[in-house]
């Protein structure tokens, strides 16, 4: 930096002769300040002329403040800021960038733009414009590599319109410090927000990095910033076979701080690249691309570099994985540990917490994880702390749709899609018919009279027959809203539910708990069924009218009459039916109950206790019963939701809702109408006038009708999900 025409022709004689009073003084404090500096000194070996202090007459002129005011201000240079220059500390003076004659106290022969061409001396430059060249004198190998780069074309708001030497450095020129100085621009941390000013997006997912955290929240500075991975002036596009993050080199790159990863990356199935060969660029084992191994920015990607050991890095590791295995990544999803993860489950077992992360060897090496025995054993008890050798035989990538790999799985599949196809068959065409017919019905006779408050019903159902339906309700519906999002987990709505639920940890222990309850009126029921059928046996009713008899739920021969008829008054062949005490589709809803606890139960103990039920079962027996606990949810849900619903809502004569098992009441003329077999039958024996009751008031059918109406809504909302399901499957 140099003084403009006016300032040379303002220094006095006088001054210049004190200023070479001051130069002995001058010489003597920069040569302390930089001995105290020493230290700080790189190892590099000093560039420049090598100037001896006393000889630099520039340091002597533009160090004295006094000389330098107004806007001729920024002409001074301390010599502060040159004992702690990197340039100057390492023999680099003034005229080594400027040019001009440091020897000469004559300002005008001093800053002379013209010289002799045989003169050791160069050309003054006022002001020094050509950053790159005058630089690149001392630093030839960074000077070509920014020529090179990317940032070499890369246009910015700077004077020239282009990345230079200042823009990453700063353009403070005297006082220029080390890169190791913390005070540098260039330093860890603020090298990050350097390179910020043009790369935001990088910048703030760099922030919220493993690398980030590790260098503002952990305060290393050994932490990887941008010319650790990406270079300081040689800065290339990925996709170029130069650039240090380039698929060829990017390994070498990481290695340089992650050296032990590395060397287990290379003993894995993943590690050894044939030397000198470039692996291709994107996704590989495509079709039409060559095969290559995997590199670490096919895992690590980009900035967006989460912990390892993170829900977010855990719950986008099987996608990325399945970037290159396409097969085993759909076969994961199909399992419970792949379904746990679509629903943001973040401990649920990935790829490499069975298989491994860095030292990944095929299953049949005998140093695997998963190799079959010991090996297998300790991985699965990583997560399973109780594990049992039967336990290891499960297949977590199981696919029950391939007949040829797993036959049993696919049998039990079969069964269980042919049993629900059966019976949405059946009952589908029932509904539809029995709508058809009961509308013209109900258009031709009107409907029978409802309860109204206050009035006389017969009592239909007992006290403890409406507890326990409440109870089925309020379990069932537990049971499908916090287990539909774990079949349904691909699906926007299943994780939406899940999340507001509180996430499947909690969708987890209320499951249970359903479960729990589920069992539990399951088993009272059925004590309360048989001490009642003890009873009656005991007061003299033979067993045969006990089991077959027309106040049983057990199917008998009526059953089958009654459904004949039942269908011949859909088609307008014959009369509307009356029933007994019971209709052939309430006792299939009964005893669908039963079929559907039985099975939900015992599967769904066996998953959850797996441990215990593998002492004594094969392994295969945990993806046996997470097909049939699946596929019998699905039966069971859709049935109710549809089916049963149609029943006691949806029905012309019933709509919007029929209040029999909720109240246990129905009115005189709906059980004349629907039952005369019964009203008869209770008449003769003398017993009709016990069952007749009085309807509760308005307030209290108000409250039960809207609990209907409430699981009416659930029921409904969670059938529109499950169709939506498996019409985008």
């Amino acid at each position: 930096m140099t003084p403009d025409s006016a300032g040379r022709s303002d220094l006095s004689g006088k001054a210049l002769a004190a200023a070479g009073f001051r130069t002995a003084m001058i010489a003597t404090l920069l040569a302390s300040l930089l001995l105290l500096s020493s230290d700080r000194l790189s190892a590099q070996p000093p560039k420049g002329s090598q100037l001896p202090l006393d000889e630099n007459n520039c340091a002597t002129c533009h160090g004295e403040e006094d000389l330098w005011t107004d806007e001729k201000a920024r002409l001074f240079v301390s010599t502060e800021a040159l004992a702690e220059d990197v340039h100057f500390r390492k023999g680099v003076n003034c005229h080594d960038c400027h040019g001009g004659d440091p020897s000469s106290f004559d300002v005008p022969e001093a800053h002379s733009t013209t010289v002799e061409a045989d003169s050791k001396v160069r050309p003054f430059q006022h002001p020094l414009e050509k950053i790159w060249e005058a630089c690149g004198k001392c630093h030839k190998e960074e000077a070509e590599g920014l020529r090179a780069s990317a940032h070499a074309k890369a246009k910015v708001a700077t004077e020239n319109g282009r990345i230079d030497c200042r823009t990453c450095h700063g353009h403070k020129a005297h006082g220029l410090l080390p890169v190791k100085d913390a005070r540098s621009p260039v330093f860890a941390d603020r090298q990050v927000e350097r390179c910020g000013h043009c790369h935001e997006k990088a910048r703030d997912d760099y922030r919220a990095s493993v690398h980030g955290y590790g260098l503002t929240a952990a305060g290393l500075v050994v932490t990887a910033v941008c010319a650790d991975c990406h270079g300081a002036h040689a800065v290339f596009p990925a996709k170029d076979e130069r650039s240090m993050v380039h698929g060829a080199n990017v390994t070498r790159t990481c290695a340089k701080c992650h050296r032990f990863i590395a060397e287990r990356l290379q003993k894995s199935v993943h590690g050894p690249q044939e030397k000198g060969k470039s692996p291709p660029q994107g996704k590989p084992e495509k079709s039409g691309q060559p095969e290559r191994r995997p590199i670490c920015t096919d895992c690590h990607q980009g900035h967006d570099l989460p912990h390892p050991a993170s829900e977010a890095f855990r719950l986008r590791l099987p996608g990325r994985c399945g970037d290159c295995h396409e097969e085993a990544s759909a076969t994961y999803t199909l399992s419970l540990h792949g379904a746990l993860t679509e629903l943001g489950y973040g401990p649920a077992a990935k790829c490499s917490d069975c298989h491994g992360d860095h030292d990944i060897l095929p299953i049949s090496d005998a140093g695997s994880r998963l190799a079959p025995g010991p090996n297998r054993l300790q991985t699965c008890r990583k997560c399973h702390p109780n594990a049992v050798e039967n336990f290891c035989d499960f297949d977590p990538h199981a696919d029950h749709l391939d007949a040829e790999t797993y036959p049993v799985l696919h049998a039990v599949y079969l069964f269980m899609e042919l049993l629900i196809y059966s019976v949405f068959a059946f009952f589908g065409v029932h509904v539809l018919l029995w709508f058809v017919r009961s509308l013209a019905h109900v258009v031709r006779h009107g409907r029978p009279k409802r309860l109204q408050p206050g009035a006389t019903a017969y009592l239909r159902f007992e006290p403890i027959h409406r507890v326990m339906h409440v109870i089925v309700i309020v379990s069932f519906l537990g049971l499908a809203l916090t287990g539909l999002p774990l079949k349904y987990s691909s699906q926007p709505w299943a994780q939406e539910l899940a999340r507001s639920l509180g996430g499947f940890g909690s969708c987890s222990v209320w499951h249970h708990i359903f479960g729990v309850v589920t069992i539990g009126y399951f088993v009272s029921h059925l004590i309360w069924a048989i001490n009642k059928l003890i009873t009656c046996w005991r007061q003299g009713t033979p067993l045969k009218t006990l089991l077959l008899g027309p106040d049983s739920p057990v199917p008998n021969v009526r059953d089958f009459t009654d459904l004949y008829r039942t269908i011949r008054w859909f088609l307008g062949l014959g009369p509307k039916p009356g029933f007994d005490r019971w209709s052939y589709w309430e006792k299939f809803d009964y005893w669908a109950v039963f079929w559907g606890v039985a099975i939900m139960g015992s599967t769904g103990l066996i998953l959850w206790y797996p441990n215990f039920f593998c002492q004594f079962l094969p392994g295969i027996s945990l993806n046996v019963a997470k097909i049939v606990h699946s596929e019998e949810a699905l039966l069971a849900t859709s049935f109710i939701f549809a089916i049963h619903f149609f029943n006691s809502h949806l029905r012309p004569e019933k709509f919007p809702i029929d209040m029999v098992v909720l109240t246990g009441l129905v009115s005189e003329e709906e059980l004349e109408e629907e039952r005369p077999d019964f009203v008869r039958r209770m008449r003769e024996a003398g017993k009709l006038e016990a069952l007749k009751t009085t309807v509760p008031k308005r307030s209290t059918l108000f409250w039960i009708a809207l609990g209907g109406f409430a699981a009416l809504a659930v029921g409904l909302a969670l059938l529109i999900g499950i169709i939506a399901a498996i019409i985008r499957f």
